[in-house]
């Protein structure tokens, strides 16, 4: 059975599919040459693509980390956290590329941004949401 995209629902793991939408997106923008001229791809392309695959390594490490015990779920909104603030950072890596980088502007980075900030609001509300499982209250 198919569900039409409008009638679809977030799911739990949105913000590993989200994230992974934003690493794609980041690395076609930063290795698109009439966006990023190849004398600031080290400098700060290479940094970008380095913050955003470090978010979808701590997403995908939250997701892995099984909340059974207290030990774990620390673990588990400790990569949340670290995610969270990989979103930010590379956040602020886009803005000097913006100041910095005569063919960069923010509407061409609409879509990014706007990924950006669904992401950052997604593993916020799995970090709230994000509790023991498999234990019984007492």
């Amino acid at each position: 059975m198919t569900v039409y995209a409008k009638d679809r629902k977030e799911t739990a793991t949105q913000y590993i599919v989200t994230a992974q939408n934003l690493q794609e997106k980041v690395l076609r923008y930063m290795m698109n040459e009439k966006r990023v001229p190849k004398k600031w791809r080290y400098l700060l392309a290479h940094a970008a693509i380095k913050k955003v695959c470090e978010l979808v390594d701590n997403v995908i490490a939250a997701n892995k980390t099984y909340p059974s015990n207290e030990d774990k779920l620390k673990l588990r909104k400790e990569y949340l956290e670290k995610a969270v603030v990989n979103c930010y950072q590379l956040g602020n890596h886009l803005q000097l590329m913006i100041r910095v980088i005569d063919t960069v502007d923010a509407n061409s980075l609409k879509e990014i941004s706007g990924l950006l900030l669904d992401e950052i609001e997604l593993v916020r509300k799995t970090h709230k949401n994000t509790h023991l499982v498999g234990q019984q209250e007492v």
